[in-house]
This record gives structure tokens, sequence and C-alpha cells, in this order.
């Protein structure tokens, strides 16, 4: 194994040589695990020559090709379960050849219990440091990424959008399902077993102390400022459509949702959110535009039948959606929060086409039309005072009372701008 970083880089020149002669011979031809094998690559070269550099610098490190340790099953959704308990055996017999005080390891990249190379898919690099955080029973994950941490709203779309100082797990799960740029939901699962904090940071602006994503234990030792509002933080999908399917004929009559998402998965479309009247008259759900129309041709013919003879009147689409998604572990134990965020929204003159609630009440969903939505996101964020509130306040004709109030507020003012060093 190459050490210092002249060798690190002659090994790499041999090994693009190599991967090169393998592509010619294969002719376009490549299976998936060759192309793993090949997209490994990046990582490993990296992990070597920034190892190579700290040891130049006098520090013990080693790096880790995690191909050797961490163990992943395939499954069927292009995704990939780690297997942590070979991955910890597997981990204990590499340390024992390889002690460090420092380890670089490759992320994004693992192997099969076969020991076939392969990758962890999307969002593989922030999953691959999970997953070693909770091998190491780590104190703390930290993701370096080009943002100060986790905003209450999507900043461009809400300009008065606030850092989270902290987050539940199931809070940040959330969020990140309903778009919030934040983890992706599988990237919390592993730390979230042994409960280890996954910190959020900018590795371009140091000074920015991030988000903590913890147990909510750890939330309220942290400050009880940010728990002050119940909702912590509000999300939005674009780009949806709505389908409705309704019938009276559908009213008690088992088996009915599963031929629906029968059908659905069928066509390999993806459900966002799913509302049914307690009546059982309708079902309707939110998937992808893109994949409506698959989705309305399925269930058209899935139901052939039942529209024929009247049981079902129909099968709707209705395009042009968005979700929003208001979020917060206290909302639960707080009355009146769906009454706020819907007052919010009559006020905005929003209409709401279908909501959605779990009973864990972690979230609120509704669904808008799509030009709705940005000036729904920030009538619910306002209201909630996430946003910097401005109150105008006029006095007229200050007497003795108006005059004291007048000096209160100038002394208040000086006050906080001596605090603040202006």
């Amino acid at each position: 194994m190459p050490r210092t970083l002249g060798a690190v880089f002659g090994s790499i020149v041999l090994q693009v040589e190599c991967i090169s002669q393998y592509e010619k011979d294969l002719a376009g031809h490549a299976t998936e695990s060759f192309s793993d094998f090949v997209v490994g690559h990046g990582e490993l070269w990296s992990a070597q020559m920034l190892s190579s550099v700290i040891r130049k610098h006098g520090m013990d490190c080693n790096w880790m090709d995690t191909r050797d340790v961490l163990v992943v099953n395939p499954t069927s959704s292009n995704q990939v379960d780690p297997d942590l308990l070979e991955s910890e055996a597997r981990l204990e017999k590499w340390f024992s050849k390889n002690p460090s005080k420092i380890i670089i390891a490759t992320g994004f990249i693992a192997s099969t219990p076969e020991n076939i190379p392969t990758t962890l898919k999307r969002d593989g690099s922030d999953f691959s440091a999970a997953i070693m955080g909770a091998l190491f029973r780590a104190r703390q994950v930290t993701i370096w990424t080009d943002v100060d941490g986790v905003y209450s709203a999507d900043p461009r779309k809400v300009s008065e959008a606030v850092i989270l100082s902290t987050l539940s797990y199931q809070e940040a799960w959330e969020m990140s399902y309903f778009g919030a740029n934040v983890l992706h939901p599988r990237t919390i699962i592993p730390v979230m077993r042994y409960g280890i904090p996954i910190v959020i940071r900018n590795i371009f602006n140091l000074s920015a102390p991030g988000t903590m994503i913890c147990q909510p234990s750890d939330i309220e030792n942290e400050d009880g400022q940010r728990l002050e509002s119940p909702v912590k933080g509000f999300a939005t999908i674009d780009n949806l459509a709505l389908v409705n399917v309704e019938g009276t004929g559908m009213a008690g009559v088992p088996g009915t949702a599963s031929a629906i998402f029968g059908a659905v998965k069928d066509v390999g479309a993806n459900v966002i959110m799913i509302s049914q009247a307690s009546s059982e008259h309708s079902v309707c759900f939110a998937v992808p535009e893109k994949e409506v129309n698959a989705v309305a041709e399925a269930l058209q013919s899935r139901f052939r039948q039942a529209l024929d003879a009247g049981r079902l009147s129909q099968v709707e689409v209705i395009p042009n959606c968005s979700i929003l998604a208001a979020v917060g572990q206290k909302m639960a134990s707080t009355p009146g929060v769906s009454s706020t965020l819907f007052s919010a929204l009559a006020k905005a003159n929003i209409n709401v086409r279908a909501i959605a609630q779990g009973c864990s009440e972690y979230n609120i969903t509704v669904v808008l039309k799509r030009e709705d939505c940005i000036r729904a996101l920030r009538a619910v964020h306002s209201r909630f005072y996430l946003s910097k509130t401005t109150i105008a306040m006029g006095i007229i004709g200050p007497g003795l009372i108006g005059s004291t109030l007048l000096d209160q507020l100038k002394d208040q003012i000086n006050q906080e701008s001596g605090q603040e060093g202006t």
C-alpha cells in the first residue's frame, strides 16, 4: 500500500491505465457491478492522497477502503441496507491490523455479502458517514455542506427563514422527506439507533454553529428559545398531481385501497401523500406530475368494470399541485396548531385541496395549487412567528404618559445599541 504522496500518484496513474483498458475490452457492455467498481475509484484515490498529506505533517493516520469493512444488502428499490453486525465484525478485524489515531475512510462505496463492490446510491457519502459513526459509536457525526445549517423554510422562497439550532431525528426525517435540504431520510437511521447526534455545518463558514439533529431530550436541555414555537419548520414539494378515486361502491368494500395502490405500484410510481375520507367514499393521493398519466391509465384499466357499472364515479387527475408540510414534534402536545395553520392560509386566500396528518402529529400536510405555494409558505411561516415581525406604532398628542413611553423606548434603543456594540 503506497504511503507517500508521490507513490500514491504513481499508483493512481497505473490504475487509470488499467481501468481504461478494461473499458476498451468491454466495448460498451459494462455491467452495473463494473460501473460501481469504476465509480468508487474517486473515493479511493482521495482517501489515499489525504492520508498521505496528514502523515507528511507527522500525524498517525491510515486510510480505509470501506469495501473491506462495510457490508450492504441491495434492495429492490435501488437502495441498500447496511448489515451492521457483519460490518462491525469486519471493522474490528480491520482495526486490529491497522491501528491509527486518524482514519480517512472512503465514502459512498461498500461491498455486498458476496464481496462484490457496490455503492450506497443517492446521497451515499452522508449515508457512509452515518453508518461509520454508528459502527464506531461516535460521540457526534458532522456533515459538512455549503449551507449554515437547516433553515425553517427554503431561504430562496422565504427571505426571513432562520437557521434552526436543533432538530429531533423525527423532525429532520419529516422535513427531508418533504423536500427540505436537510439529509436523506435513510442517513438518520444508523445514528438514531444509537442516539448519536448529527451536526450540519458549513465548510465555507466555520463561524456558523450549524444545526444539531439529536434526541428530543437533548434538545430540551439545549435552549428553550426555539422550542417556543410548536412548528419547527416548513417544507414544500412542487410539480405534483393529485389523483382522486371516488364512488359510492368503495364504502365498506375490503381491498379497494390495496387494488388502487397495487395498480400504482405496478407502474412504478411514487406516492407522496395519501388522504381518505372517513366515509370511505373517496381516496386521493399525490404523485409526481411526470408519473400521473401512467397512474391514471393503470387505474382506468384496473377499475374499468367498476366505472362502467357506476360503483366508481371517476378517476380524476388534478395537475399543477404542490405540497406544503408543517413539521414540529411539539405539535402533538400543543392545541390549536391546525387552527392557526388554516387560519393563516385562509387570510392569504389560499384554497386547500387535500389534507393529511399522521397519528404521530409530527407534520400537517396540505395540497395546494402550485402558483399559491410560495405565498402560502410565506403566510404560515410568518404566522408562527418564525419570521421577524415589524410593528408600526404612532402616538398622537403625547402628554405625560405618552412622553414617558417615548423616553422609555429611547432608553431601550440606546441600551440595545450598547449591547450590540454599535
